[in-house]
Parts: C-alpha cells; sequence; structure tokens
C-alpha cells in the first residue's frame, strides 16, 4: 500500500498547487497541453468485439465535433475473468501513477463493473472528473441513488421483442431455451432473462442451460426439435472454468444447434445466430458520446437524465433464413434483413439487360428476316408467276410465227385425206373395186391423219400453259421435237435446217416444253436474221455437244452476225434488234435456263452469222426419276 499512498500524497499535493493557483484541475490539464483528456473504461476486456464497438463509435464522434483536441485513452478492468479485491487494488494503483499527472476531462465506464470500480475508487483516482456509463442494468439504480457525477445509459430490455420474433418464425414452437454461461454475471443476465419471460408468460415452456461446456454443443443442441426457440445470452465462463469469448460461444453455438439461434447483443449477428432484437453497441456509444459532448461543452452530469436504453438494433441474417427454409414473408417489416447474398438480378443486373437486349435485337431481326424471307418468297412466287405467264405468251407468240407453216404442215395431210376418201369413193361406185386398193387407200388415210395428229399436238403441248417441271430428260429428244416443229417453217422460209445431234450426252434434268421453247426461238431469231441472205445461203443448225460433263445445244445461223456492242446486251429484258421486236425472247430464254441451272450465251460464227449456246448441269448418279417443282 505504501506505494498507492505515496502516489495519494502527490496527487493531494499537486491538487493543492492547481487550487492555490487558481486553477481548476481541467484547466490545469488544458494547459499543459491544450488538449482534453478522455478515458475509456471498459469493465470486460479491452478487446472484445463490444467493447471495440463502443469505444470506435466514441472516438469517432468526439474527435469529429468542434470541442477541440482530444487525447483517448483505454483501459480495461477485465472484470469478467479477474474478480477479486486484491485485483481492483492493484489495477487502481496502477491507474492512479499512469494518470498522475494526465486528470481526465471526462470517463466513460462501459458496463456495470465499470461503473462499480469509479463508485469505489474515483475519489482517490478522479474526483473531478464527471463520468457517462453505458450498459448498466436497468435496475442498477433502484436501491441506490445515482451520483451526480455520472449520467448514462440503462441497459434496454428487449427480450420480449426478439421471442416475439422467434414465435412468428417459428410457429409451431412449444419451448423455449435459453443458453447462458457460468460465470456470476452469466448467472445474472440468464436469471433476469427467465424472470422477463415469467412476466411475459409467452404460454411456452422455458428451460435455462447455463455453463454447458464449447465442446459439447454438438451433443447437446445438435438434435433439437424444431419447435424449440434457442437464445443465447452470453458466456464468459463455461462449467469448466475455461473463459469463453461470448461472440466466440455464439458462433460455436449456431454451428451446432439444430434449431436457429436468437441472441441478445449486436454483436452476435453475423456469427451464424438468426437475429433478434438486439442490444446495439454502436448505437448505444453513439447515445454516450452525445452526453459526453454535452459535458465536455460544459453542462453538469446530474443535469442530464439517464436513459432508459438506447433503440435496439432490429435485424436477422439473411443465410440463416435460407438455412433453415424460414420465408421472408413471416418476418415482420421493421427487421432488416444482413448478409444476404445478391440475388441473381443484383448480381448479373446489366449483364441480363444486356443479354435482354441483345436477345431483343436478335428476336427483332430474326422477325425481320423472317419478315423479309416471307416477302421475297411471295416475290418470288410472283416472279415466278409473271415469268411463267411471260413465257406462255412467248410460246403463244412463237405458235403466231409458225401459224402459217403449221397452216401448211396439216393441209398437207388434210389435203391427202381427201383425196383418198375420194378416191375410195370412185373405186366403191366402180364394179371393178378391188380390196387391196382399198386397203391401201384406208393406210394412206391413216399415215395422214397421224401425221395431222402429231402437229396439232406436237403445237397443242407448245401453246399448252403448264407450270416447269424438272425431271431427267434426254436433250437430243428434245432437240429433235423441236426440229420437227420448226421444219415446215424452215421451208416455208427456204432455210436449210440441219441436225447435229451426237451421242453420250449427259442426262439432265429440266421441263421438255420449256427447252423446245428456248430452241424454237433461237431458231426463229436465226431464221429472221437470215431473211435478207440468198436462199442458197440460208442454213440453221440445231446441234448438240458433250462439254466438259455439261449438256450443250447450239442454234447457229448463217446470218447478219451480232456487234460486239449488242451481244453484251441481247439478254437483257427489252433489248432488240429487231424493228418490231418488244425485246423479251431472249430475256425469256435466259430466264427459263437459269431456272434450270444452267447458262447462255451469244457467239460469233466468225465466217458470218450468230451462234446461241446453252449449256444444262448433268444429273448426279444415282438421282431418283420423279417430278419435281421448280417453278420458274
Amino acid at each position: 500500500m505504501e506505494p498507492f499512498l505515496a502516489a495519494r500524497a502527490a496527487r493531494t499535493l499537486f491538487l493543492a498547487l492547481a487550487v492555490c493557483g487558481g486553477l481548476s484541475l481541467p484547466d490545469a490539464a488544458r494547459a499543459e497541453g491544450g488538449a482534453r483528456r478522455v478515458v475509456i473504461l471498459t469493465g470486460t476486456e479491452v478487446m472484445l468485439p463490444a467493447s471495440q464497438v463502443e469505444d470506435g463509435v466514441i472516438r469517432q464522434i468526439l474527435s469529429s465535433a468542434p470541442a477541440g483536441p482530444i487525447e483517448f485513452y483505454s483501459e480495461g478492468l477485465d472484470a469478467y475473468r479477474f474478480d477479486t479485491a486484491e485485483y481492483e487494488r492493484e489495477f487502481a494503483a496502477f491507474l492512479s501513477r499512469k494518470y498522475r499527472d494526465k486528470e481526465p476531462d471526462l470517463i466513460f465506464a462501459l458496463s456495470d463493473p465499470a461503473l462499480e470500480f469509479l463508485t469505489r475508487n474515483r475519489g482517490e483516482l478522479w474526483p473531478h472528473a464527471p463520468v457517462v456509463f453505458t450498459s448498466v442494468d436497468r435496475n442498477y439504480f433502484q436501491d441506490r441513488p445515482r451520483p451526480s457525477w455520472a449520467t448514462g445509459i440503462l441497459d434496454y430490455d428487449s427480450i420480449g421483442r426478439t421471442i416475439a420474433l422467434g414465435r412468428q418464425l417459428q410457429p409451431t414452437a412449444r419451448r423455449i431455451l435459453v443458453i447462458a454461461g457460468a460465470g456470476e454475471r452469466d448467472r445474472r443476465f440468464a436469471k433476469t432473462v427467465a424472470e422477463t419471460l415469467e412476466r411475459l408468460r409467452p404460454g411456452l415452456d422455458v428451460v435455462v442451460r447455463t455453463g454447458t461446456p464449447v465442446s459439447a454443443f454438438s451433443r447437446e443442441f445438435g438434435s433439437l426439435s424444431s419447435d424449440t426457440i434457442l437464445l443465447y445470452t452470453s458466456m464468459m465462463r463455461d462449467n469448466d472454468g475455461r473463459s469463453v469469448v461470448p461472440r466466440d460461444a455464439a458462433k460455436a453455438l449456431a454451428a451446432a444447434a439444430s434449431v436457429p439461434v436468437y441472441g441478445t447483443h449486436s454483436t452476435y449477428l453475423g456469427t451464424g445466430i438468426l437475429g433478434g432484437a438486439l442490444f446495439d453497441y454502436a448505437n448505444e456509444g453513439r447515445a454516450a458520446a452525445q452526453m459526453g459532448l454535452r459535458i465536455l461543452g460544459g453542462e453538469t452530469p446530474g443535469a442530464l437524465p439517464v436513459l432508459g436504453g438506447s433503440p435496439p438494433l432490429l435485424a436477422v441474417d439473411g443465410r440463416q433464413l435460407d438455412r433453415f427454409g424460414i420465408p421472408t414473408r413471416r418476418l415482420p417489416p421493421e427487421y432488416e434483413i444482413r448478409f444476404r447474398g445478391p440475388t441473381f438480378w443484383e448480381q448479373y443486373r446489366w449483364r441480363i439487360v444486356a443479354v435482354g437486349l441483345a436477345l431483343a435485337i436478335e428476336t427483332v431481326l430474326l422477325i425481320a428476316l423472317f419478315a423479309e424471307r416471307q416477302s421475297r418468297r411471295r416475290a418470288q412466287k410472283e416472279s415466278r408467276q409473271h415469268r411463267s405467264e411471260l413465257a406462255h405468251a412467248s410460246r403463244l407468240a412463237t405458235v403466231g410465227q409458225l401459224a402459217a407453216s403449221i397452216s401448211h404442215e396439216i393441209n398437207q395431210p388434210l389435203g391427202a385425206i381427201l383425196a383418198n376418201a375420194e378416191t375410195a369413193e370412185i373405186l366403191l361406185d366402180s364394179a371393178a373395186s378391188n380390196p387391196e386398193e382399198l386397203r391401201q387407200i384406208l393406210a394412206d388415210i391413216r399415215r395422214d391423219d397421224v401425221r395431222a395428229s402429231e402437229v396439232m399436238r406436237r403445237v397443242r403441248a407448245l401453246a399448252a400453259r403448264h407450270d416447269m417441271e424438272m425431271h431427267p430428260v434426254e436433250l437430243n429428244a428434245v432437240a429433235q421435237a423441236a426440229a420437227g416443229i420448226l421444219e415446215p417453217e424452215a421451208r416455208r422460209r427456204g432455210v436449210a435446217l440441219q441436225r447435229d445431234f451426237r451421242g453420250g450426252l449427259p442426262e439432265t434434268r429440266g421441263d421438255d416444253v420449256s427447252l423446245q421453247q428456248v430452241i424454237i426461238n433461237l431458231a426463229l431469231n436465226g431464221m429472221e436474221a437470215m431473211a435478207e441472205m440468198p436462199s442458197d445461203r440460208r442454213r440453221l443448225v440445231i446441234a448438240t455437244r458433250n462439254g466438259n460433263g455439261r449438256a450443250v445445244v447450239r442454234v447457229s445461223d448463217t446470218g447478219r452476225g451480232i456487234s460486239l456492242e449488242d451481244r453484251a446486251k441481247l439478254f437483257e429484258s427489252f433489248f432488240t434488234t429487231k424493228r418490231n421486236g418488244l425485246g423479251l425472247g431472249l430475256s425469256i430464254c435466259r430466264s427459263i435456263i437459269e431456272a434450270h441451272g444452267g447458262r447462255i450465251s451469244a457467239l460469233d460464227n466468225g465466217g458470218g452469222g450468230a451462234t446461241f449456246e446453252f449449256e444444262l448441269p448433268a444429273v448426279a448418279a444415282g438421282t431418283p426419276r420423279r417430278n419435281d417443282d421448280a417453278r420458274a
């Protein structure tokens, strides 16, 4: 005790000198450096989460306030682990020596042990320093007066709200299990909670378990029935005498328990407990700091009323709601959900928007492409229809051009039929009728009838309107049929029609009538080109060739030929070198050949005249012989 008495004597001397000098102690302290001194005395260890939260909030608010420079000092009484009279004396002596020349302007006493320590030792340590206390039991001043040098904040009773939350989230609950530590203050807190529940009469069985070692949490609480509301208060020490950090115990209990764990303090949130109406150290620290600022501003502690608790933190851990499958619709609207991972929308909002826009654009493009495709199909169909009508009109025009020769070609067999019929009548009227001669006459009539019928069939086939039907064709046969139709016209015009059909042509696909139309159109153009030539020089050749695996047809004449300038525009619509031509014949020929997958061109004979040539692709081996619609 001698060092303590010496320190006390020195302190008394210092106080006397300060008074003789006309300065109060705080004035003398400020005169030394101009800074206020604030001591934050916690009744627990300074490194406990609750102490750090309150300490940090107080420092932050006081430092940012216009109260001048402040020096902060933090001290931890650690009374929950060291609760003896001897320890308190030694700790008081330590503080006396430490702050011998640093009288505090303000002291914050965090929790009951800190306030009790100052009540017993303030007169020896800091007799002039005002005190702001926090986290003090709400019944603390029921049997004792509040000292004039202190004011502060009492604990807020929020157990009832936490149990109400538990009943709402667990509507089938039948009992409440309170878990606490084995330390004196742990048991005291658990008793207060039990008394509160008894007073509230929640209609549930209440069981209090104190001191269960952390190592036994899984065994004791890992198979609880779902009708249990598990409430954790605090644990500074367990039944094995082991010191425990309350926040660590909360984390271990939450990991081991088979049901949600509700807590009492904000520092437990985030350890795995579900939540509750939590004692909020941050709120309490802010309220205490505001009281401290008023005292530093000149108000006395006795003039400031004691607050009956700061507002609790109403919060739950969203991860625990998901863990136990508790729907958020059961949660009261005033509760805040924390730690819930961002939703898929929140996490990938801009990516979803980007993908959605891309899909929307792609959908619009697809719709536009589909509409364009449908429009193109309609246009192609209309174009094919127009080409088909134009080709039909061209065939009718061709028939008109051939009308004279067709008439002559039909009149010949009809005249022969008439002559033979008259001859037969004469023979029948005469007495010397010869059956054999009559039989010959009938045969001639039949032949001439077939000849006339064949001419009409060819003309009808050429003039008839039909859709183009693609099927394997023999090009020599097509050319031969076209030549048969052209022969009468060639004789009428004095043109020598020659056939030059080669064997070994590859089989190709096409429409017989359309290909005949192309050959006839090209041949008629050639005949017209030779109209001014001497009759002995009018020669038209229809030839077929095998052109490197493609079937080739050539129509050559000995007319006036085609100039190089005109040759480039021959197959354009409405271009013609004829005086009365419409310029559609060669354009139609090109459309027909291109519809067959081929190509058509005009060449100069070199020695006079012109050659028109078209070639068609060969049919692949194994192509089935069937009719396909390839309407042009």
